[in-house]
């Protein structure tokens, strides 16, 4: 008996050992520390930077303009070819670099004449009836303009109650493209001589070939080229009807942006292109 139980005691203690070796040892319950993020101190960046303003400064400009340079044409006759004339300034101003514009333009952007002192230039062709086709030799002229890639004031007679739809489609797509329709009265009658006999005619003269322009192209005139070129004296009939410059021939080689409305002349062609540009550079100072 004492030998089975010092065999069960020894066989007890040899499973005891090597329990003991293959069970992993159990560390102590540990006090868990809590994690810990570093925050660096950053210096506070303002939600809108203060910056330095710089003044914009406008320079004053003089309200007494030079005139641009601006030709009078009219359709060819037996007398004067303007359109060989016409070609061959366009190769001047080409050669220039002038920048053709209309009054519609400056009226549009006042200070162009100020801050483009020099290198401005205006194309008239007086004369255009609307109740008739446009003379062919007129076309060919408005053709070389447009081919040169220039606007131009074309200065419309209305005269009477019928637009001849020709002439009315052409208007509307140069007015479209940025050329300017003007007025050149209803029935082409100088102003100085009508003023001088029945005043009160005159406003009626102007604004009735206004409408008449105004409803079939749709866009009212702002340019009266008078007939003649004679300007009357006064003003008044003409500020009425909504007329901003006045186109006559003789003087007008400044005008007064403080002023209502603007009186500025123009140059009629010499014998040649080349004679007629030095002509308007002694006369308009550019």
């Amino acid at each position: 008996m004492k030998k089975l139980l010092s065999l069960f005691f020894a066989i007890s203690v040899t499973l005891s050992a090597c329990g003991t070796a293959n069970t992993p040892s159990v560390s102590p319950t540990q006090t868990e520390m809590p994690t810990v993020i570093a925050t660096a101190t950053k210096t506070p960046i303002p939600l809108t930077a203060t910056a330095t303003i710089i003044p914009t400064i406008t320079p004053t400009l003089d309200p007494l303009r030079s005139t641009p340079p601006t030709i009078m044409l009219h359709r060819p006759n037996l007398n004067f070819d303007s359109l060989s004339f016409l070609k061959d300034l366009l190769v001047i101003l080409k050669q220039e670099n002038m920048q053709v514009v209309t009054y519609r333009d400056i009226y549009a952007n006042p200070a162009l004449t100020a801050t483009e002192k020099g290198h401005l230039f205006i194309i008239t062709i007086d004369d255009i009836y609307l109740p008739y086709p446009v003379d062919p030799k007129v076309m060919e002229m408005i053709t070389a303009i447009r081919e040169a890639g220039f606007p131009a004031v074309l200065s419309v007679v209305t005269l009477g109650d019928y637009a001849y739809p020709e002439t009315v489609s052409l208007l509307k797509k140069l007015s479209d493209e940025g050329w300017e329709i003007a007025t050149h009265t209803n029935n082409h009658d100088n102003l100085g001589i009508m003023e001088s006999k029945a005043p009160r005619a005159v406003g009626p003269e102007i604004s009735i070939s206004m409408d008449k322009i105004e409803k079939v192209i749709g866009v009212r005139p702002i340019t009266l080229v008078l007939p003649e070129g004679q300007m009357v004296n006064d003003a008044g009939p003409l500020k009425k009807a909504g007329i901003i410059w006045a186109v006559g021939i003789n003087g007008g080689v400044t005008y007064d942006t403080q002023r209502e409305l603007y009186y500025v002349g123009r140059e009629s062609p010499a014998k040649t292109a080349e004679q007629t540009f030095k002509n308007m550079k002694a006369r308009f100072g550019f």
